[in-house]
């Protein structure tokens, strides 16, 4: 495929968009999700260029200790955009899609189907890959200590309850 592309759901996630052209960074202690799936796709910057990316759909997620950054390199030096979640409140998503980049830490299946043809991925609702290529799914996802570096995230809700957003001199990334 041309991009990651999946049909929306009624909760109006964007079909597609052009990404950035850099990466964002999220680490959390801990995501336990319900419906994933995941498989290989493209994204398209806003230059054009393709990058591939490995597309993770969670239809619910509740994650802890949650820290996103994103570096912008200015002329005048950088500067990072943090959010960070309250420490009493996980973050709470659903039908959350991210085109990663890079993914670590522990990672716990529940009723996983790997090797399953991506277009034919149904556990998450519109998520799916191309057809004749490979794909998993899984009823549930845990992960502990997560790192990852995505392209882009969307989803139908995203809530932060007792979070802040801070910018700051420098490169100051969560990871």
């Amino acid at each position: 495929g041309g991009g990651s592309v999946w049909a929306t759901t009624a909760s109006a996630v964007p079909v597609t968009f052009a990404v950035s052209g850099s990466t964002f960074q999220v680490a959390a202690a801990h995501l336990a999700g319900k419906d994933a799936v995941q498989f290989a796709s493209f994204a398209t910057d806003a230059a054009g260029k393709r990058r591939p990316v490995a597309v993770a759909g969670i239809g619910r997620a509740r994650i802890s200790h949650l820290c996103q950054s994103s570096v912008a390199h200015t002329p005048f030096g950088s500067v990072t955009l943090t959010i960070r979640s309250g420490e009493e409140h996980p973050v709470k998503a659903e039908n959350l899609v991210i085109d990663l980049k890079r993914l670590d830490g522990d990672l716990r299946f529940g009723r996983v189907q790997m090797g399953r043809d991506a277009g034919s991925l149904d556990a998450v609702e519109g998520v799916r890959g191309d057809r004749g290529t490979y794909g998993q799914q899984a009823r549930t996802l845990d992960i502990d200590r997560m790192r990852l570096r995505a392209w882009s995230l969307t989803a139908g809700t995203f809530s932060l309850k007792g979070a802040s957003m801070a910018i700051s001199p420098g490169d100051r990334s969560c990871l």
